[in-house]
């Protein structure tokens, strides 16, 4: 004695034509930063950033990183970018920007990424210390938690 079973449903079909090919993330956020800077005009204060950033190059990453770090804002008092997250950010617009316009390869674009490694240390350094201050004495309920 045998037995079919016959499926309810129908055969799902995929129209491969609609499904986009497959990018890196990075080329999917140079044309998201393309798309949105063709939408608006350019910042000033970036591009007078970024001109610093170019004359100089060959400084290192550590001048880069401490002259981002000394920067002020509007008001003359205030840091530009107060947080190690701030800087990443900026550094990373400095990165794309360089990438864009082909400076991928030169010795800028390699301090400003160290220049961004030194933003994640420093973020990195900061989370740990901050762990270990609010951390209850005695607890170890933190390393058997899941990261």
């Amino acid at each position: 004695m045998t037995m079919k079973i016959e499926s309810t449903t129908a055969p799902i079909s995929i129209d491969r034509s609609a499904v986009p090919a497959v990018q890196t993330l990075e080329a999917r956020l140079l044309a998201a930063r393309q798309e949105a800077s063709q939408g608006k005009r350019p910042d000033p204060e970036f591009e007078h950033l970024y001109q610093l950033l170019l004359a100089m190059e060959g400084q290192g990453e550590k001048a880069i990183y401490d002259f981002l770090r000394g920067l002020r804002g509007a008001d003359g008092e205030a840091a530009a970018y107060p947080t190690a997250s701030a800087l990443k950010t900026i550094t990373l617009q400095v990165l794309f920007r360089l990438k864009d316009e082909g400076l991928d390869k030169s010795s800028l674009y390699k301090e400003v990424s160290g220049a961004n490694g030194l933003a994640f240390a420093m973020e990195v350094f900061v989370a740990g210390w901050m762990r270990d201050v609010f951390q209850p004495m005695g607890d170890e309920a933190w390393e058997k938690s899941e990261w």
